[in-house]
C-alpha cells in the first residue's frame, strides 16, 4: 500500500478543475441536508471557490485523483472566546465581510475536511490537519480555529454537546474520532459553538432530502443529524440548528487558556 505522506497537496488556485472533480465525493459523503445551510450557499461560490482558492488544499493519489479535501477561509479574531464566531457559517460570513471590508486577515478558520471513504483510516485527517496549520503560517496567520462537527455525534442526538464534548477514553483522549484527530495535532478544545449550522426549509423538502415523512409537528432523529430536526406543520417549515465544537489550533506557543 502506498504512503500516503508522498502524495501531493494542490490548492484549487493551482489546479482550478479539483472542485468540479471532487464534488461528487461530497454527495457521498454528507447527507442532502447538509447542503442547504442558509448562509452557505449564497458565500461558498464567490469566496471559497473563487476569492480564497487558494485556501482550498486538495490531496491526489499516485492517479492524480483528488481524495480529500481541506477547505478554509482567512478573517480576522481579537483571540478572545468571547470574540470567537458564532460557529461554522458565521466563519463564512466573517471572511466574506472582512474581504470586502479590506481588512487584513490574522487567523485561518476551518470549514471542511472531506475525505472520500475509501481513503479513511489511513491518518489522511492529520495530513489535512497539519496541511492547514502549515497555510495559516505560511500566510504569517497567528492561529488556526475549526467549528468542529464530531463525527460521531450523531450516533448520540439526544445527548447535549455541552457533555459530550467532554466524554474521554480511557487514556483521557476524546472520545470521538474526529475531536481526537484534532488533539493529537494540538488543538485545543473549548466550548460549544452555536448556533453553527442553520437548515431551513419547507416539509416537503426535508422530506426530500431526508426520505423520511413528518406526519406531525415535533422534533424528529433524521440519519446524520447531531441533533432533532424541528418540525412544524401548521407552518410548514423544517429547522435544523447545529452546534459544533470549537478547536484552537495556536500556531505560537500561547493556547488561549493561558
Amino acid at each position: 500500500m502506498s504512503n500516503v505522506e508522498n502524495w501531493p497537496i494542490l490548492s484549487n488556485h493551482d489546479q482550478p478543475d479539483l472542485a468540479g472533480r471532487f464534488y461528487p465525493q461530497k454527495e457521498r459523503i454528507w447527507p442532502d441536508f447538509m447542503r442547504n445551510d442558509v448562509y452557505a450557499n449564497e458565500l461558498w461560490h464567490p469566496y471559497i471557490t473563487e476569492v480564497f482558492d487558494s485556501y482550498q488544499l486538495y490531496l491526489l493519489n499516485e492517479a492524480q485523483g483528488p481524495i480529500a479535501v481541506a477547505h478554509s477561509i482567512p478573517l480576522t479574531w481579537d483571540g478572545t472566546m468571547d470574540g470567537l464566531p458564532e460557529g461554522w457559517n458565521d466563519c463564512l460570513r466573517r471572511g466574506a465581510d472582512g474581504f470586502k471590508a479590506g481588512n487584513a486577515p490574522d487567523t485561518l478558520a476551518a470549514i471542511e475536511i472531506a475525505i472520500q471513504p475509501e481513503y479513511r483510516g489511513r491518518g489522511i485527517s492529520y495530513r489535512m490537519i497539519q496541511a492547514m496549520r502549515d497555510l495559516a503560517a505560511d500566510n504569517g496567520l497567528k492561529a488556526l480555529i475549526a467549528a468542529v462537527r464530531p463525527s460521531w455525534k450523531m450516533r448520540y442526538p439526544l445527548t447535549p454537546m455541552e457533555r459530550y464534548m467532554r466524554w474521554q477514553q480511557d487514556d483521557g483522549a476524546p472520545f470521538d474520532p474526529w475531536l481526537r484527530a484534532h488533539w493529537r495535532s494540538s488543538g485545543e478544545i473549548l466550548k460549544v459553538a452555536y448556533p453553527s449550522m442553520q437548515v431551513e426549509g419547507s416539509v416537503d423538502q426535508w422530506e426530500e432530502w431526508t426520505g423520511m415523512k413528518f406526519p406531525e409537528s415535533g422534533d424528529y432523529i433524521v440519519q446524520g443529524a447531531l441533533v432533532p430536526v424541528q418540525i412544524d406543520r401548521e407552518r410548514s417549515i423544517g429547522r435544523y440548528i447545529e452546534p459544533n465544537i470549537w478547536v484552537h489550533h495556536p500556531l505560537t506557543s500561547k493556547r488561549l487558556s493561558d
